[in-house]
């Protein structure tokens, strides 16, 4: 059992740099305490203190200079450096911790990016630091937090799903090829040659990618087209 999770946090204001270790501190102290005088709650006599161990405004200074270092890094998803929130998690996910995003979570397209990336979880910045202390503790125990309340703020947000803006022949082409038809089969389905086929898919996938949703193969274009209703379900 770890006797500390130790938390590294990106974000580009200092003061919630600040704040963050100080509720972690904080609340330490507390639990500390609590145990000492035997007051602890049973569901909680298990925590294990949070202890800010690095702080920094980018990704790339976060990761410099150690390895293994952090339990789990909280992660804010829109930074003054212009860094994709896709790219910041996956590049803290590849050196090996996970990530829980510590945002507004205002934008859909950046927070389905992140969690497409590989985040854990979310935690808004509006929470109360004993919510964002306790996912912090379960994303670190590699855990995924499962918010459904969230998951389905996201699933129905409509701008996001007409983000990309489709073309019609863009989304015919889809309807066809997204269901498991060759370039070959849609050609034909469209009286098209296949390099007409073959652009349209390519022009899908780099509007679907420019807003965030990820659509690098067949199965993730069926899923863009069952958001936006141009891909019927099984």
């Amino acid at each position: 059992m770890k006797e500390v999770i130790r938390v590294g946090v990106v974000d580009d204001h200092e003061m919630l740099l600040v704040g963050f270790a100080g509720a972690a501190h904080l609340d330490a102290t507390a639990l500390e305490a609590a145990k000492a005088a035997a007051a602890q709650p049973a569901d909680k006599a298990a925590d294990v203190p949070v202890k800010v161990v690095r702080t920094s405004a980018t990704v790339e200074k976060l990761l410099a200079g150690g390895e293994k270092i952090f339990d789990v890094v909280a992660l804010d998803m829109s930074l003054g450096d212009g860094t994709r929130p896709g790219d910041n998690v996956r590049r803290i996910r590849d050196a090996g911790y996970p990530v829980l995003i510590f945002s507004e979570a205002n934008n859909p397209a950046d927070l389905r990016e992140a969690l497409a990336a590989g985040a854990s979880g979310v935690s808004r910045k509006t929470d109360s630091y004993e919510t964002t202390l306790r996912k912090l503790r379960i994303v670190a125990d590699g855990e995924i937090i499962d918010d459904q309340q969230l998951a389905a703020a996201i699933d129905g947000d409509t701008e996001l799903v007409t983000a990309a803006k489709l073309s019609p022949q863009e989304r015919e082409t889809l309807r066809w090829y997204a269901t498991g038809r060759t370039r070959t089969q849609v050609a034909e389905k469209m009286n098209v040659k296949e390099t007409v086929v073959a652009t349209y898919v390519k022009r899908a996938r780099a509007k679907y990618e420019a807003v965030g949703r990820a659509a690098k193969n067949k199965d993730q274009l069926r899923k863009r087209g069952l958001e936006d209703g141009f891909v019927d379900p099984d």
